[in-house]
């Protein structure tokens, strides 16, 4: 295969090195392109920083910021998120794995639906949805849940998804994780309506009702309360 359709528009053609958006190339610099062939060519694999780092600069010391500087680019080509990405996910304390990729529109269709998530994560600005999984939130830009602050921590907290219960733990942030004004010293687990404060920033915590359920969502809109 020479080249690879993704996300619907996109055609990644390993013969000319160019990746095509809607039919128009979209500018990445070498090592961007190199890197976006790698993952994309890998998939669904995750690969490690060290990998990466390995097949980029073979042989060659360079800072880690450099990969991620990379895939900050590639994000903004792809028009991206990195706090909820379609395309690059971040496989925390490893390295990066590509997702949704389908040579043809009937592939598209055969692949796995996302599990649907029955959590949910506000803020001012910002708010995501939360299935299984670890999500860490921080002001490290790579993060999935990604919170601008000058007083979060770079990986601050971090919110653990398991079938119907969600926990939260703080990483040994400077200024300490909170839930409803309690200052977080281990693990503790988040219920429906729970406040949490990482920093400066308020945060919600809301289950979301499975359909036909009786019960109504709280008001994912309102203030989280203090």
């Amino acid at each position: 295969m020479t080249a690879i359709s993704f996300g619907g528009r996109f055609v990644l053609d390993l013969d000319t090195r160019e990746l095509r958006d809607e039919g128009k190339t979209t500018s990445l610099s070498p090592k961007a392109y190199h890197l976006l062939e790698v993952l994309v060519t890998n998939r669904p694999k995750a690969l490690s920083k060290s990998d990466l780092q390995q097949q980029l600069w073979p042989e060659t010391f360079v800072v880690e910021k450099n990969l991620v500087n990379l895939v900050a680019e590639i994000r903004a080509a792809l028009g991206d998120d990195a706090t909820h990405p379609k395309f690059i996910r971040t496989v925390h304390r490893f390295g990066y794995a590509f997702r949704e990729v389908a040579s043809d529109p009937a592939a598209r269709r055969q692949q796995p639906r996302r599990q649907d998530a029955r959590f949910r994560l506000v803020w001012p600005g910002g708010r995501v949805g939360l299935s299984d999984g670890e999500y860490v939130l921080g002001r490290d830009p790579d993060l999935e849940l990604f919170l601008d602050a000058r007083d979060v921590s770079r990986r601050h907290a971090r919110i653990t998804i398991s079938a119907d219960e969600a926990t939260i733990e703080d990483l040994e942030s400077k200024n300490g994780t909170f839930v409803t004004d309690r200052r977080l010293d281990e693990a503790t687990r988040l219920v429906d309506g729970d406040s949490i404060r990482i920093g400066s920033v308020l945060l919600t915590f809301t289950a979301i009702r499975s359909p036909g359920s009786t019960q109504t969502e709280h008001d994912i809109d309102r203030e989280p309360r203090t």
